[in-house]
């Protein structure tokens, strides 16, 4: 770790003694809520035990994964923001969003901008002792691919609803074509269009071609049919613009550490045309590009169950990515993305003041729209700075200054979208109501701001409620946020078309596929095959100083 490192990390570190270590009353979690949080997060020696046993962990996997699921309603979702009431068009038209509760007529709501005020970050950040800055740069990245909310219309949504790698391959066929070689001569079958570019160290690593001429402001022909990077202004730099990439996805090159991901699943995507040619030399471009998509788009699933949600899990016992579990399930229903799910996703504090990148800190805005960051250090050292950063603890009061308006917008959503109060979601989330803010939180500036606001825990809006939680020791995430991330996640991931049980075989993936898929459980293992060094880079969502702590009592 260089210099940079180390003072910005120490910086960091010196804030977590901000952190509220007083008791919040627990009277209102639920004794059945307490007991299973009890057992998840102690007798370790137990959980150790099942872990290593294949056949016990597989049982367990499936029990906990089903009460997860199972902790709210389950899908279809009678309502959407398509009307207030149940249409055939709210339980069909999918580009509409679905919603977990009716509309509420909670009146007289505190002023935007003082609410707002809740999330600025203040004294500094408050940093997360367990994650790294790859959680929030994987968590934008993958929630890119589905939670896509319409430009014309806030209500509506541009998703499939499914995890498909659209950052990748992009929404439509004609997206897909173009980002493809679509070549039938040997050494190019399946394979995603690259170029080879050198870094400072004058290495050559493979990444997406330019969307740009060099001019920076005119898109390659080719590349008509691909999407403007979202929200890139129109007077960005040209030496910057001419450094994004041609992805198929319209936010993946919002940062060079989303670009860095999809990089990673462009490679890996190639890797396995090469495997697949070899194993099946008869076979032709669109086979194997079709078969090495829906391996990838396996893969992914299983680093968000096995790596992503363990690491939000405050838990001893490890998920696994069986699609069995979803197989006979009552919840295996089509995905459809709920309006809340969409906003809880909002984890803006995560995010840090500072990039460190070599010998420099940069500004958060400083790495948007510009890839030369990425091509410059190679794609190993960006994985490797991203998990050496510490991230910022989800909590209010922990948002930087440029994402302030975000959260305003946020909050705006949710009043506009007139969603339940943040104790109506409790209780659809099998969570008691809560009776007073100290219930919510101990810490006792926040219960004061938020009886100034809000005067009683009822008023309370769902956005404002889901960060004032305490999150538990050892976990990432808030309780309400854990346990809805939990439902969506679970439901929405093991129920893909790709995981099904006629479907998730060596016939759709074949043998080489399906070796790949379960030799794959982290975002390690797939950067570790797809980067031209000797020893592992070091790759995890959880800091490599994270000593796990004392759980919680009863």
């Amino acid at each position: 770790m260089n210099s940079s490192d180390t003072s910005a990390n120490a910086r960091a570190n010196k804030n977590e003694a901000h952190i509220n270590t007083s008791r919040r009353d627990k009277s209102s979690d639920g004794l059945k809520n307490r007991v299973e949080a009890w057992l998840l997060t102690h007798i370790e020696p137990a959980w150790s035990f099942i872990n290593q046993s294949s056949s016990l962990s597989k049982a367990i996997n499936c029990i906990l994964i089903n009460n997860a699921v199972n902790k709210t309603r389950n899908r279809p979702l009678p309502l959407s923001l398509k009307a207030p009431y149940t249409t055939w068009s709210t339980l069909t038209d999918k580009t509409w969003y679905s919603r977990y509760l009716p509309e509420s007529n909670v009146s007289n709501l505190p002023p935007l901008s003082e609410v707002t005020e809740l999330f600025r970050r203040t004294g500094g950040i408050k940093v997360s002792q367990k994650s790294t800055n790859l959680f929030p740069v994987f968590a934008q990245w993958f929630t890119d691919g589905f939670l896509r909310t319409a430009d014309d219309n806030r209500q509506r949504t541009t998703s499939s609803h499914e995890i498909d790698l659209s950052q990748v391959y992009g929404q439509t066929e004609c997206q897909t074509n173009a980002i493809r070689e679509m070549s039938n001569k040997i050494g190019c079958r399946g394979r995603l269009k690259t170029q080879v570019l050198k870094n400072q160290d004058g290495f050559e690593e493979e990444y997406a071609p330019f969307l740009y001429e060099s001019d920076g402001v005119t898109k390659k022909a080719e590349y008509a049919n691909l999407p403007t990077p979202i929200r890139l202004p129109s007077n960005w730099p040209i030496e910057k613009r001419a450094t994004l990439f041609a992805f198929g996805g319209d936010r993946a090159n919002s940062t060079a550490q989303t670009a860095m991901v999809n990089t990673l699943f462009i490679r890996e995507h190639n890797r396995i045309c090469g495997e697949i040619e070899q194993a099946y030399p008869d076979w032709d471009d669109e086979r194997i590009f079709q078969i090495s998509r829906n391996i990838c788009i396996a893969s992914l699933i299983r680093v968000v169950v096995q790596e992503y949600i363990n690491h939000i899990a405050p838990f001893h016992f490890k998920f696994r990515g069986e699609p069995n579990v979803a197989w006979t399930a009552k919840w295996n229903r089509p995905n459809w993305i709920p309006a809340e799910f969409n906003l809880l996703y909002r984890w803006h504090s995560l995010v840090p003041d500072k990039i460190i990148w070599g010998s420099s800190e940069y500004s958060t805005m400083e790495m948007a729209f510009d890839n030369s960051k990425l091509i410059n250090y190679g794609l190993a050292y960006a994985f490797e700075t991203t998990s050496r950063q510490a991230a910022g603890r989800l909590a209010l009061h922990n948002t930087p200054d440029f994402l302030y308006e975000a959260e305003k917008s946020s909050i705006k959503q949710g009043r506009d979208f007139r969603l339940a109060t943040y104790n109506d979601y409790r209780e659809v989330m099998s969570y008691p109501r809560v009776s007073s803010f100290e219930q919510i939180t101990a810490d006792s500036k926040v219960i004061a701001e938020l009886k100034y606001l809000y005067k009683t825990v009822d008023r309370m809006e769902m956005y404002i409620g889901l960060f004032a939680e305490d999150t538990k020791i050892n976990g990432t995430v808030p309780p309400l946020i854990g346990r809805m991330v939990a439902v969506d996640a679970f439901s929405h991931a093991l129920t893909n078309p790709l995981l099904s049980k006629h479907i998730f075989n060596a016939v759709t993936f074949t043998t080489v596929g399906m070796q790949v898929i379960n030799e794959t459980t982290t975002l390690a293992n797939i950067v570790n095959r797809n980067i031209n060094i000797n020893e592992p880079v070091f790759v995890s969502m959880t800091r490599e100083d994270w000593i796990p702590q004392p759980p919680e009592g009863f």
